[in-house]
């Protein structure tokens, strides 16, 4: 499915593929206000995950579109191929967090437990799905690069800090 949705019409900041995960969380706040409040106290109460992940995240995207149709290997992308997508995966990582320090609120009742193991595969799911997006992402930028981005791959972590796997 992530191929299909690649073209999403714009909405602002917020387009094609990688809004799929973060879309998943606003309908969810959506179906249940209360959870909103929550996040908006959780923003404002100081959780270094979210806003660590947040700042990462705006300032990476604010770096790419003032640099855009090219490499770019200075700002946070000299440290990482990735980090817009770090810095989400992080601030959700927080969400999470605060969302199991919380009575779940689910329109059907279920254990608390069942509750915090669905919240933590939901994360699962985007995380993994940011990774999927990023690697697609890769193969794009190989094949519009070439060898200089495969330059740039081999000597900037993925997505994990002082991580490097060499590619051919």
């Amino acid at each position: 499915m992530i191929p299909i949705f690649q073209y999403v019409p714009c909405a602002s900041i917020w387009y094609g593929i990688m809004s799929i995960p973060l879309i998943t969380y606003l309908i969810f706040f959506i179906s249940q206000p209360d959870m909103i409040i929550c996040d908006f106290q959780a923003f404002f109460t100081g959780s270094f995950p979210v806003i660590g992940g947040l700042i990462l995240f705006l300032y990476s995207l604010i770096y790419l579109y003032r640099r855009n149709n090219c490499i770019i290997e200075t700002g946070p992308y000299k440290y990482l191929r990735h980090p817009q997508y770090l810095g989400i995966i992080v601030m959700t990582f927080g969400l999470t967090l605060l969302s199991l320090n919380t009575s779940p609120i689910m329109p059907i009742t279920l254990n608390e437990q069942v509750a915090h193991i669905i919240i933590l595969f939901i994360w699962l799911g985007e995380v993994l799905a940011y990774i999927i997006i990023a690697k697609i992402e890769d193969f794009y930028l190989k094949s519009k690069f070439g060898d200089i981005y495969l330059k740039y791959s081999n000597n900037v972590p993925f997505m994990i800090p002082f991580l490097k796997f060499k590619r051919h």
